[in-house]
């Protein structure tokens, strides 16, 4: 068994921060079960574990996230994070104390584990930033020491591995906006204000040995390139309060949000001329909102649109089975899509894909498409009716994994 301290914050590099070392094992091919347990989780430290945990799920057979919300350390926004990830994910939560404080992450696998356990929250200072202190357990399968302390830290915690204690909550749209709407968790934004409060000297509020002397400020660590950090967006009406505003084909899409970034991989492919199914905004008594578009052959040539999409483009996600007997046939998976239109990036959208996999229906047996995506939070951004007839472009990221770019034009 080999013991490693794991310490960050208190030098400008902080190589060996807990973040470095969560990215380095999910990309690792000697673990299938990845175990999370955090007091606390901002929206900012999910979203750039997002990018290395989609990856991984070729790998991992289970993905368990287990998160507290006790003083008000976990945001309504970071909790929608994680349910995009569509993982087992959980809020553990109790009215009395004592505080739900631990942060644990596991990693096993047929015969190598790895254990962190410390003071790093999944926040994207308690990764990288802040001056955390953390321990790194590695054994294998023969080290009986090392499988007693593995098997001691899941005894003890055995409601949350088994996922029995009465005080989880299986996360959900419907749970999140419940703990919201109880005044449980925050926004983001308030979360932020409550955890950034800083005072300086000359503050009245300090205390009276620190006003004598300059503090020494400290030069933050560097967070890598590797953990993205989420675009910011402007804000924008939702669907509803668009449509009581002003007809859909007089409301101007939000204002430019960032630089779109330079694209240097082959294009992926290209739809035709986008139509208002497409779009998800028909206005024919005959056309039906769907909420997704069809992944068709449009203006690529040489492929089969019946599995072209699963197969090539998409071949590298997770995608699993309906389990309902009535959608069997359907396979589905949910990946980051940066949406760009008509030059303006709009930030990056967890959606959802769907595949069906039946080569005996008449839909597959006419050469028709078997994919689809649909637009989720981003539907507001394409149905307009400025962009009928544009065309969608669809290339994979050139920096973050299993990420793709959906430029419409």
């Amino acid at each position: 068994m080999k013991i490693s301290f794991l310490g960050q914050g208190f030098e400008e590099q902080s190589i060996d921060a807990v973040g470095n070392h969560i990215i380095r094992f999910l990309a690792s091919s000697n673990f299938n079960s990845f175990t999370c347990i955090s007091a606390f989780a901002s929206e900012s430290g999910v979203f750039g574990l997002a990018s290395h945990l989609n990856p991984s799920k070729a790998n991992f057979k289970e993905i368990t996230l287990v998160v507290g919300v006790d003083l008000q350390g976990t945001s309504k926004e970071a909790l929608e994070e994680i349910l995009a990830l569509n993982i087992n994910s959980y809020i553990f939560y109790q009215k009395e104390q004592p505080i739900f404080h631990p942060k644990i992450y596991l990693f096993e696998g047929d015969s190598e584990f790895k254990i962190i356990v410390g003071s790093s929250n999944l926040t994207r200072g308690g990764l990288f930033t802040n001056v955390e202190s953390s321990m790194l357990i590695e054994f294998d399968s023969t080290d009986k020491d090392g499988l007693k302390l593995m098997n001691e830290l899941k005894g003890y915690y055995k409601s949350l591995f088994d996922f029995s204690d009465p005080n989880l909550f299986k996360i959900s749209t419907k749970v999140i906006d419940d703990f919201y709407a109880d005044g449980i968790i925050p926004d983001e934004k308030t979360r932020s204000l409550n955890f950034n409060k800083k005072t300086s000297p000359g503050d009245p509020s300090l205390p009276s040995a620190t006003k004598k002397v300059l503090l020494t400020k400290r030069t933050p660590a560097k967070v890598p390139a590797a953990f993205p950090m989420k675009p910011k967006k402007v804000s924008m009406l939702s669907p509803i309060a668009a449509h009581a505003v002003a007809p859909i084909s007089t409301v101007s899409i939000p204002a430019k949000v960032n630089t779109v970034m330079h694209v240097t991989r082959p294009l992926l492919w290209e739809s035709g001329p986008l139509t208002e199914r497409d779009l998800s905004i028909p206005t024919g008594s005959n056309t039906n909102q769907t909420g997704s578009i069809l992944f068709k052959k449009g203006r690529t040539l040489g492929i089969d649109q019946r599995t072209y999409f699963r197969h090539v483009v998409f071949n590298k996600l997770a995608w699993a089975l309906d389990a309902a007997p009535r959608t069997s046939h359907i396979e589905r998976s949910t990946t980051f899509f940066r949406i760009i239109i008509m030059g303006t990036d709009h930030g990056v959208f967890p959606l959802s894909l769907s595949h069906n996999t039946k080569t005996n229906t008449k839909t597959y047996l006419q050469n028709n498409s078997m994919t689809s995506l649909s637009w989720g939070k981003a539907k507001i951004l394409v149905a307009h009716t400025n962009l009928i007839g544009k065309s969608a472009k669809l290339y994979e990221d050139t920096i973050v994994p299993n990420q793709f770019i959906l430029e419409i034009s």
